[in-house]
């Protein structure tokens, strides 16, 4: 019978178990170009604002910088999003879409929405499909639809997240679903790397140990407050977009502690405030812009080169393979 981590890198055409995951502004070409170079996934956010010029120059930056590697594209599919205008719009995914279509990038990655009918399409190109689900019945669901891995991410984790932690959600979405399944949330060392291979994961998806690294395009203020941040440095919020999503404690975020009904629903709450998620990658505004990170951020020291952190997260997946 084939290993889960030995589906997966075949059907990836990877090297390593590890994919980065995808974060706006932060998951450029130049951190995807590095992290594919080692052998890892690495990952272009489109994050619901990249326009098809600045899509088209990420993907070639990774093919020079990781020449013949599989890299995938993270794309928002939020089923109420504005058909012209906005955060996520149709128009721009449609026009996203297109690209990695053209453009035959390997994976095309989805946390956020419904799927389905990109599934379809992606197949169709001869591009695989992996789903990050919050939950057992969203892993059903995706697996249903033919997503080629799944990444079972926990409430742990950076950015948007359903209510469930890694441990429980993991054991629980490999025990439903029979494609690779991936651990996401909490993972930034080698320790947490095995013992996802211990629950029978195919390998890790990892986010916020990829802020502190030297290619991330994150602004220095905010990989240091990676460095610096313990555990309780976060927490789950609807203040940015109306969706929960884990980020550091900031002025912005507290401002809205108490205040918690006036929140709008997505996507109008995303509409007024998604610039402060900006602010906070591209120009390091800890106060009033909108940080995404993982608690595991408690466990990271110091700002390392991508290919080392790929290193240090592989070798315990493939020892135990």
């Amino acid at each position: 019978m084939t290993r889960p981590r030995d589906e997966l890198l075949a059907s990836l055409g990877l090297e390593r178990p590890v994919l980065q995951g995808g974060m706006g502004w932060v998951a450029t070409g130049r951190l995807a170009g590095a992290v594919s170079a080692a052998g890892g996934l690495g990952v272009i956010a489109t994050g619901g604002y990249m326009t098809g010029r600045e899509l088209r120059e990420h993907i070639a930056r990774v093919r020079d910088e990781a020449p013949g590697r599989p890299f995938g594209v993270n794309v928002l599919l939020p089923s109420a999003a504005a058909e012209e205008d906005g955060f996520a719009n149709r128009r721009l995914l449609r026009e996203q879409l297109d690209i990695c279509l053209r453009e035959r990038v390997a994976v095309i990655v989805s946390g956020l929405g419904d799927p389905a009918s990109v599934i379809s399409e992606a197949h169709a190109a001869g591009i695989r499909f992996a789903a990050v689900v919050g939950s057992v019945r969203a892993a059903h669901k995706v697996a249903d639809a033919g997503a080629d891995v799944i990444v079972a991410q926990g409430n742990e984790a950076g950015g948007h997240v359903g209510p469930t932690g890694s441990l429980t959600l993991a054991q629980a979405v490999l025990a439903a679903v029979d494609r690779p399944v991936l651990l996401a949330g909490g993972v930034a060392t080698a320790g947490a790397a095995a013992a996802a291979a211990a629950l029978g994961a195919a390998g890790v998806s990892v986010g916020t140990r990829f802020i502190a690294s030297e290619e991330s395009d994150a602004h220095p203020a905010y990989k240091q407050a990676v460095v610096d941040a313990d555990e309780r440095a976060t927490h789950v919020t609807r203040a940015c977009t109306g969706k929960p999503s884990r980020a550091l404690r900031s002025g912005f975020t507290r401002a809205w502690e108490g205040r918690e009904d006036e929140i709008r629903p997505y996507p109008a709450q995303a509409i007024a405030e998604f610039w402060r998620a900006k602010a906070g990658a591209v120009d390091g505004d800890l106060e009033h812009g909108f940080l995404p990170m993982g608690q595991c951020a408690a466990l990271v020291q110091s700002v390392l080169p991508a290919g080392e952190i790929v290193d240090r997260l592989a070798r315990p997946l493939e020892v135990a393979a």
